[in-house]
Formats: C-alpha cells, structure tokens, sequence
C-alpha cells in the first residue's frame, strides 16, 4: 500500500474524472516525488548539449574566416565587380603580362605627362585571351587584376616611391601562351571565322589561343559602341571557351570508345558493309558526299569518318552507359579552367526518343561542345587517360623579376584506362596514316587525330579537326573549327598542320 500525501493525494484522473488505476497512481507518485538530484542532472546534460553546439558553430566560423582569407579572399578583391580594386590603380602601376618567350603581350606606358595608358604590342592575335582594360575587363586582364595591381617591391621601396609621389610598380605575369604558336594559328585561320586552341597534354599549359572574328584592344574606347550594337559578328566573343558547337565526326571517338568497352573481347571482328546510306529507328543517315565506303571495321570506319557504320553500332549501345562516359568526359559539366567556359552538353539517355540515337552517335543531334572541352577530350587520350587541368598563368614576378609565386600543372583525373587511350592512340594514327587526315602525315612527325564535318542551322558545315603530334610522346594538342566552312579534311586540318610546323620547326622547349 503506497503512503499517501494528503494534499497530493492522487484519488481522480481529473481529466476524464475517472479514479486512477493502481499502476497509473504509482508512475504519478514517482513523477511528483522524483529525487531533485536526477533533475539536475537532466539540466546539467541540456546546458552540457548546448554548449557543445555553440562551441561547433563557434569553431565553423573560424574554419570558415580561416578559408576565407587563405583561400577565397584574392578572388573576391579581384571581383571586376570589387570597386576596391578601382582604387588599387591610384597607387600602383598596372603590371605587365608577358608570354611564355619573354614577349610583351600588355604593358603600361606613361605619355610623359604623367597620362598612363595600356598598350598590347601584338594587337588583335591575343585580343581575346589576354584581354582588354577598358569599358570593364575581360581574359587575363580581368583574372590577374588582383595580381597586376598589386606590388611585390620591398617595404622600402614602397615607402620611398610613395615618399616621392611615385606610384609602386605591379607585378608582372608570365603565361604558358607562345608568340610563335600563337602567330601561327592566327595566321592560318585567316580571315575566317573560328577558333584555335593548342596546349600540352602532360601539363596542361595553354600554349596558343585565338578566336575569330577579333578586335583591337589598343581601340576598344574607339570600336566600344559598334561592338555592343553588332550582335552578329560578335567579336567580343572567345569563341575557343564560349563558342558551343555540334561536334560532328569528332564525337565518333567517344561513339568509337563506348563500342570498345561494350564489346571488348569482339570489337576488332565487327565488320559493316556501307553503301553511302542507312536507315535506323525510322531515320536516314547518309556518309558525307554521298561516299561509299564498303566493307570496314571499326578502326577504318573511324579512320573513313563512316556516318553508316557508327549509326549501325551506335543504336546497339547501351545509352545510359553512354551518357555517363560522356560526363565522364565533362560534358554537362564545368571546365576546370581561368576564363569562362560554357558547358557542353550531352542529353541522350535510355529514356530519349530512339530517333534521337542516329543523329547523336554521330555527333549531330542536341549535342554542343566548345573547342577548348574538344581540346580536352584529345588531351586525355594522348596523356594515356589522364586529363590534366588547363591553365594560362605560369608564374608570377616582381619588378625585378625575382618570382613571387609558381604556378604547378595539376591533374584532373584518369578518364580511361591506359589500355584504352592506347587503342584509341593506334586508331587516331590511322586517320592520318590512311583517313581524312593525310594532309598531316609527314615526315617531321607524326600525328594523329579526326576530322569533322558537324551540320548547323548557319549554313555550310562546321570544319573540325583535333588531334595530337609526336605520336610516340604526344607533346602538343590542338583543336581547330573552322565556321561555315565545309570539310574538316579540307579546311581544318590545313590550319592544324601549319600550328605543328611551327611547333615543330621552331624546336621550342618541350
């Protein structure tokens, strides 16, 4: 029998006015009476459990004000919407950028009358990748702001410069760009609208980038307001980042690859007969010029750029598969890259139309892509599987030129195995040696590649060409197209072979 408080006496359940069951009448005398002791207890553990809170965001806030100033701050000062660097030009000369061979590619001169203007020594052949300083800032200008205003000099130096009424000098910025290269794929692209880019696939050194049409950044003030109401031409355009394109034949490497890795006990036996035309999933593909290539395998297929053959193996693939070795490959994904790139896109997948499947293996359909991400693509391959990072700056000076800072190659990722870049290395060579492109075999190297001829709503057909030389030790990738032109083999390939030439005649460091 339990001893009963008098004035707590629990006789009722008050609630439902029902006399409470013995079981009940225990559980409310145990509430009622419980030792103070257990409730500080429970009060000690809650304020224990909020400290330790407290204590975690306290310490997430200092992680992320540590990043911050490590990390993230230069990128927020070099904003080109950071009015604060507008401020940074009143005290410091606006540093230079040079090539990688030491050339002047933008550089402050002073008028002698105490005028500052910014002049770029080659003009138009690296309007867009260097950039320009006027009306905002774009391509290296806007990305090393931070850098070329600010300045490395000793602390004495500053404070007698500063004691004087001179202004400090800004550091100066090396780039992995080559005046040669450079020249050579702006001279070879012509007056032709398109886009070059060559780089090196074991580091991921931006060696040459030119887009057309361009601009003359020593006139930007003088052209500014006919560039913003001509929308056609776009010059402002970096067409080698921004430019998004349909591949055309250049996407049958990957077509080409994803066949492999389905079938990679049986890929050397297939066999098609192509007759210039097929019809699958109630579409026609025709090769390009009607040509007829009759009995290939998948190596000359590639090699003879087939649509009919890689539309018979394509609408066999296993597209969810496909798809996600297209991302793999960074399609509609960002590109670890400096300047602004558009992302290329691929939307094929198990549950798209299969009158999709055709046109896509092809690379025609939704498909787009930029020179620089094709220029990627190739890059792997060549690098045995492994896609390096691209980058533009290579080192950071002083007035003096002592370096302040060096900027490494980094490594994306492997994309394929080495087994397969090697098979696709020894079917891109076959393009060359016996395909649409034998304008490049020669004896000075020997390079490797696929051309494309990628259909558009402009008018005539895209030329495309990427590819890779010294076969044995590829040491330079390019990507070219060349808009509205027609073949790939006609008139994008011509303009890689004068980029490797001078490459390779100009014997520069490797």
């Amino acid at each position: 029998m339990w001893k009963k408080n008098k004035k707590q006496e629990p006789e009722y359940d008050y609630e439902n006015d029902l006399p409470m069951e013995p079981e009940e009448e225990k559980k409310w005398y145990i509430r009622m009476f419980e030792p103070k002791e257990d409730k500080m207890e429970n009060a000690n553990r809650q304020i224990l459990q909020m400290a330790v809170i407290f204590a975690g965001l306290f310490l997430c806030l200092i992680v992320y004000l540590v990043k911050f100033q490590l990390y993230d701050s230069s990128q927020v000062v070099a904003s080109p919407y950071n009015k604060r660097m507008t401020h940074y030009g009143e005290d410091i000369k606006r540093g230079t950028i040079l090539s990688a061979n030491g050339k002047e590619l933008a550089v402050t001169k002073d008028d002698g009358n105490g005028n500052e203007e910014r002049e770029y020594p080659y003009g138009r052949m690296f309007a867009h990748v260097v950039g320009f300083n006027s009306h905002g800032k774009s391509g290296l200008e806007s990305i090393c702001n931070y850098e070329l205003l600010t300045s490395s000099a000793n602390p004495f130096v500053q404070l007698f410069n500063s004691l004087k009424g001179d202004k400090n000098p800004g550091d100066t910025i090396v780039t992995t760009l080559d005046t040669r290269l450079q020249k050579a794929a702006y001279d070879a692209l012509g007056d032709r609208k398109g886009a070059v880019v060559a780089l090196d696939p074991k580091t991921g050194k931006i060696l040459a980038m030119v887009s057309k049409p361009d601009f003359n950044p020593n006139q930007i003030d003088k052209d500014w307001d006919s560039f913003v109401s001509d929308d056609k031409k776009s010059n402002l355009l970096n067409r080698t980042t921004q430019g998004l394109y349909p591949p055309g034949s250049t996407f049958k490497v990957l077509t080409a690859l994803e066949y492999i890795r389905e079938n990679p006990d049986d890929y050397e036996n297939y066999s098609y007969d192509c007759d210039s035309s097929i019809i699958k999933n109630s579409v026609k593909i025709s090769c390009y010029g009607d040509a007829s290539h009759g009995e290939v395998d998948l190596a000359k297929s590639l090699a003879k750029s087939c649509n009919t053959s890689f539309v018979n193996l394509g609408v066999k693939l296993n597209q969810n598969k496909f798809r996600d070795l297209c991302e793999a490959f960074l399609f509609n994904k960002e590109i670890p890259f400096c300047l602004s790139v558009n992302k290329s896109s691929y939307s094929l997948s198990k549950k798209s139309e299969k009158s999709e499947i055709p046109q896509t293996v092809i690379g025609q359909g939704n498909t787009l892509i930029t020179p620089l991400h094709n220029a990627l693509i190739m890059s792997a391959i060549a690098n045995d599987g492994v896609l390096m990072k691209p980058y533009l700056v290579d080192k950071r000076l002083d007035y003096t030129g002592n370096q302040v800072r060096a900027y490494e190659p980094e490594e994306y990722g492997r994309i394929i195995t080495d087994g397969e870049a090697k098979i696709l290395k020894s079917m891109l060579r076959g393009v060359v040696k016996d395909g649409t492109a034998r304008k490049l075999n020669c004896d000075l190297y020997q390079a490797a590649g696929k051309t494309g001829s990628a259909e558009n709503s402009s008018g005539d057909s895209h030329a495309w060409f990427i590819g890779f030389a010294n076969y044995d030790d590829p040491d330079l990738v390019i990507s070219v197209i060349v808009e509205n032109a027609g073949a790939g083999s006609e008139y994008a390939v011509p303009v890689a072979k004068k980029v490797f030439d001078s490459f390779y005649n100009n014997g520069m460091d490797r």
